[in-house]
This record gives structure tokens, sequence and C-alpha cells, in this order.
């Protein structure tokens, strides 16, 4: 986005849209009663944050400007936003919106994305900076981690992602990751 209103316009009303059709699409069963909360800082020439409320994984709305006490934090540049919008929309089942409600602290990721640039994400726990923990490795790898199709476990003592900071915290986010 090579602008701060495209970007605005982009939070605004395009990902909603899009998320709300992928929702739609393919609901997900068993979250009745829920809300999720993200905020979402873009960074770039003129930083923007918005705050994104998902209730009953069905209804989607931004806020500019941010949200009081989100559950999550995260913090991207302008170049990933666009890349990860579509990831994001087929994320959440019951079993990560409850690893999310009780996490606390801060992950960052650095995936190594093809064509040999990194894409570091900065996930704050419902507002708490500790305790804190960093995972590196092939987008790939950590794609499969995601989707269950390899255990962060197994990823790790394959050598294929690696690890610093608090291990029970890390350990923690079992059912989010």
């Amino acid at each position: 986005m090579p602008d701060t209103l495209e970007m605005q316009e982009y939070l605004e009303s395009y990902v909603p849209d899009l998320v709300g059709k992928f929702l739609a699409e393919k609901p997900i069963p068993n979250m009745e009663d829920t809300t999720f909360t993200v905020q979402v800082t873009v960074e770039g020439e003129k930083s923007l944050t918005f705050g994104i409320t998902i209730k009953n994984a069905r209804e989607i709305s931004v806020h500019p400007g941010g949200l009081e006490n989100p559950m999550l934090s995260v913090s991207l540049s302008e170049e990933i936003i666009a890349r990860i919008t579509r990831e994001i929309s087929h994320f959440t089942t019951r079993k990560q919106y409850d690893g999310v409600t009780n996490a606390k602290g801060t992950l960052t990721v650095e995936a190594a994305m093809p064509g040999d640039w990194v894409l570091p994400v900065t996930i704050t726990f419902n507002g708490a900076a500790e305790p804190k923990a960093t995972l590196r490795g092939p987008a790939e790898v950590m794609s499969k981690v995601m989707a269950g199709q390899i255990s962060g476990p197994e990823a790790f003592m394959q050598g294929q992602i690696k690890f610093e900071g608090d291990m029970m915290f890390l350990m923690s986010l079992g059912s989010f990751l």
C-alpha cells in the first residue's frame, strides 16, 4: 500500500469484508458467546492503529485508533499486511480462542520467507509484555506447525525451528500454536 489513505481504507473496509466472507463461507463451530479482539499497528511512513473485534466468529468490526485492553496487539509493516490477511481469516477456532484468552506475554515470530526476507511479527497476549519468547524458522515449517501437520516440539527437535526466551511461556501457547 503506497500511502496511508490506501492502508486506512484497506483496514477499515477490505479486511473486514474479506474476513467476513471467509467466516460466512466456513462458519467456525462452537464460537457462540465469544468476543475476540486484536489491535493492529501498521508501521510505515505514518503508523496507523486499528482495533478489530470479532463476535461469535461471525460479526467483524474495525475501530480506528485501537481498543482498550485487546486480547492481542500486533505490529506489522505495511509491506506484509496484504500477504497475511487471508491467513488470519482461517486462523480462529475455539481451541485457539481459549488459548489466546488465557495467554499472557509477548511472542515474536521471525518467519523466513521465500525470496530471502524475514516476516517479523510481534504478538502481545492480553497486554502482558512479560514473559517473552522468540520463534525463528522457515515460514513453511511454521505454517505446518500452525496447521497441526507437525508438532512444535518435533520441529524444534529436528532443528527446523529455534527459540529463545521463556520456555514455559512458549509451552503455554501450545493450544494457540
